[in-house]
């Protein structure tokens, strides 16, 4: 942190020897005491010497002055004064490197690839380095900077110990060891490094002892960039091999989260392999002991591999026909005596969770014309299985033949089996009247979702006037901003939205929208007072105007677009921003799903597939008998892991949906779960809710090398350094470098001030009324 140290001394800068001086006027100054006090031998009273004091004070003052004595003031601000050493506990920090030095060769290393008390794992290897009896580190630091250890266990920084302010602030004597054993199941190098650093880091320096395998939400890359605008730098120190050891790892597999009952389950197995060439092995899927694919390779040594796989899931449907969910165990593996020259098992296999679903999502789309916005986004759609998309652009054919009114559903029941509609730059009269109210009754009685994408023609204004009017959650003011670039801007609103999330950060995303590629042309519009604005658009002269504008209506949520230009976000990165922002706008504004339901119960969750650790949306809908939706109601969803109640959620009600409630679960540990509602007194549904929060710890040891790009990226986005183990002792010296201090100095006059004056005057004024007092002048 930056400290202020300030300390303030006299010095004498006169022409005569200080010494001299002093000696003169102290001589002087009792010479003039004693001659004072000889006037007072008829006064009595203990305080008969207090006016020769005075005087003698007063000429020692006098004399003094011919030293010049100066007032100094020195104030050092140091600008590091806090060193932030955390240590990576996760699982694979037990595992024990073929090191180059000679440390252990390649065989006795596999035989101890899982030991995590081995004297030579990375873990013990930190242990020796921070609490050696001789030369800690944590004490080489503690002598100059404030120091605080952390253990980095999952999503938690856990402190250790501390030393602060020169050992007044201290936890205690430093630890000679962690004292627990390094199993966490991920690797998360972002959120728990802000946690330790805290909400005030200004003048930290970081220190990351890791092997660098970050497996976990968030981007540190980010994070680290985020720091060197606030002046704080990391340095990573990497601790693991970068060469592979022999071994069979199933990295990933990329699967679908749901699959319909009718379809094929496609996706890949991705593999490690640095096994000696030549050994057989199998990749296979199964489900109850059933193999559904399985192909055999020959290990090459090569790195990654991947393997495309593909099985119907016909075969999956005749088993627990009440639940959606089929635990599918994924297994790349050496086969026959070769199996035992791959000492880590860990990592060979995992457990995925597979939907079955019933039917697609349906999402309508209707524009004017043909658009590079609604161009893109039907192709969007039409790539993602869970979406099942029907697209009609305006041939300004009026009747039964127009190619609006032949895509837009003949009867009622068929528009309600669609959960959004994207309604472009079309002119309300391309449909019937009749349909424009269905259209108004599927928003505000279905409960589905409407997006309004706005274009320079301007018909969207002119269904302020039709049987749908009611929907459109602006009213236009005047004609369009054109031909200046549009940047755009979260508002307060809109930046507490998952939907409006375009990275992987929280802390990042309100940076990342300004940096979007701009748009050159929005409309000129003004939210009305049930609406709320969730971004704007910025011009150059600063001036701001709605971007994106929702509101509530009936069960339904519609959202407005005020341009047709976010496609522009397509350059240099193609679907990486404008995919993800439109999926994730049609899953918050269109009607929910529900993988659970019954006539008056409806139970989902946000996604179909979690990690240990993430936390789940839980949505409810409820009905009453009639079908009409009940907004009123106070349910409770009742939350069970591997058969047992861990959590009872009071719902609440969804502000974007009406009769549906939510709720958000803690972290979720590692296992399978059921969901139930209960609303009041009665006892809870029948109707249950499985999914699965996959464990992570084999993805701890998918991979074993040290990830150096990553541990240099950070050192370098942040203004740090990157080391290897073996250049630790250079960290101290790197550190005292960063740490510059500057020293201000002040000096004022004492001889010639009006203080030393005053002073003077002050000592002989009160010696001449206390003799004034007793009578002597």
């Amino acid at each position: 942190m930056n400290q202020e140290i300030t300390q303030t001394l006299i010095r004498f800068t006169g022409d005569w020897p200080t010494i001299l001086v002093v000696s003169v006027a102290f001589v002087l100054a009792v010479i003039m005491f004693f001659y004072y006090r000889i006037e007072l031998r008829r006064h009595e009273g203990k305080a008969r010497w207090v006016p020769a004091l005075l005087r003698a004070l007063a000429v020692f003052l006098v004399v003094l002055a011919l030293a010049a004595p100066v007032l100094r003031r020195e104030t050092t601000f140091r600008q590091l004064g806090r060193v932030v050493v955390v240590a990576d506990a996760s699982a694979s920090m037990s595992f024990t490197d073929n090191l180059e030095s000679g440390m252990r060769n390649a065989e006795s290393a596999s035989k101890k690839t899982a030991t995590p008390n081995s004297p030579d794992s990375r873990f013990s290897r930190i242990e020796r380095v921070l609490f050696a009896p001789v030369d800690a580190l944590m004490n080489k630091l503690a002598e100059h900077h404030d120091v605080e250890l952390f253990a980095l266990r999952g999503y938690k920084a856990e402190r250790l110990w501390w030393r602060r302010e020169n050992g007044a602030d201290t936890s205690g004597e430093l630890p000679q060891s962690f004292g627990f054993r390094p199993d966490a199941t991920i690797t998360n190098l972002d959120q728990p490094l802000r946690d330790a650093l805290g909400p005030s880091p200004a003048g930290t320096a970081l220190v990351v002892l890791t092997d660098g395998q970050h497996n976990a939400p968030g981007s540190p890359e980010d994070l680290a960039s985020s720091l060197r605008d606030s002046g704080i730098p990391i340095f990573t120190v990497g601790y693991g091999s970068e060469v592979p050891p022999p071994d069979i790892a199933l990295l990933n597999v990329i699967a679908p989260e749901a699959v319909f009952s009718e379809d094929r389950a496609e996706g890949v197995i991705v593999m490690q392999d640095t096994m000696p060439a030549g050994l057989p092995g199998m990749a296979s899927i199964s489900y109850l002991n059933k193999v559904l694919w399985q192909q055999a390779f020959t290990t090459t040594g090569g790195g990654e591999r991947r393997f495309e796989f593909a099985f119907p899931v016909k075969d999956l449907t005749q088993a627990n026909a009440t639940q959606t969910m089929r635990l599918l165990t994924f297994k790349t593996e050496l086969t026959g005596t070769a199996a035992a020259k791959d000492r880590i098992a860990e990592n060979n296999s995992r457990v995925v969770a597979l939907h079955l679903l019933s039917r697609k999502r349906k999402v309508l789309i209707l524009d004017g014309r043909a658009r590079w916005e609604t161009r893109y986004l039907k192709n969007h759609f039409e790539r993602d299985e869970r979406w099942q998309v029907t697209a009609a652009f305006d041939d300004f054919s009026n009747g039964a033949n127009g190619t609006i009114e032949n895509a837009f559903p003949k009867k009622k029941e068929d528009l309600m089996s669609y959960d959004l509609i994207v309604l472009g730059d079309l002119r309300p009269d391309a449909i019937t009247p009749e349909q424009q109210t269905l259209m108004a009754e599927f928003v505000e009685k279905r409960g589905g979702g409407i997006i309004l994408v706005d274009g320079r023609r301007g018909h969207l204004a002119q269904w302020a006037q039709s049987k749908a009017g009611a929907l459109l959650p602006v009213k236009w003011t005047g004609a369009a901003q054109m031909n200046v670039p549009l940047h755009y801007a979260l508002t307060q609103q809109g930046q507490a939205l998952e939907g409006l999330r375009l990275s992987d950060s929280a802390s990042t995303n309100t940076a990342q929208w300004k940096k979007l590629p701009p748009a050159f042309w929005s409309a000129s519009a003004e939210p009305l007072p049930a609406a709320t604005v969730v971004a704007e658009v910025v011009g150059t002269d600063k001036k701001t105007a709605p971007a994106i504008v929702w509101r509530r209506f009936g069960a339904g949520s519609v959202l407005w677009l005020g341009t047709d230009e976010f496609w522009r976000w397509r350059y240099e990165v193609a679907d990486m921003h404008h995919q993800r922002f439109w999926m994730q706008l049609a899953s918050w504004i269109a009607a929910p799903p529900f993988l659970a339901e019954n006539k008056r119960l409806a139970i989902g969750t946000d996604r179909l597939r979690y990690q240990e650790g993430d936390t789940a949306e839980v949505r409810v809908s409820l009905r009453d008998e009639k079908g009409s939706i009940v907004s009123d109601a106070k349910p409770r969803a009742h939350v069970f892991r591997n058969g047992i109640e861990v959590a009872s959620l009071e719902l609440e009600p969804d502000p974007t949906h009406g009769g549906v409630f939510r709720a958000i679960t803690g972290a979720l540990a590692a296992g399978d779960y059921q969901i139930s509602v209960s609303e009041g007194s009665a006892p809870a549904s029948d109707l249950r809710l499985a999914f699965r929060a996959e464990s992570q710890a084999n993805q701890e040891w998918a991979q074993l090398t040290m990830n150096r790009p990553l541990l240099e990226a950070m050192a370098r986005n942040s203004g740090g350094r990157f080391l290897r183990e073996g250049d630790i002792a250079q960290l101290p010296d790197l550190l005292q470098m960063l740490d510059r201090q500057e020293t201000r100095v002040s000096e004022s006059n004492l001889w010639s001030s009006w203080w030393w004056f005053g002073a003077v005057i002050a000592l002989l004024s009160i010696e001449w009324l206390l003799r004034k007092k007793w009578r002597l002048v």
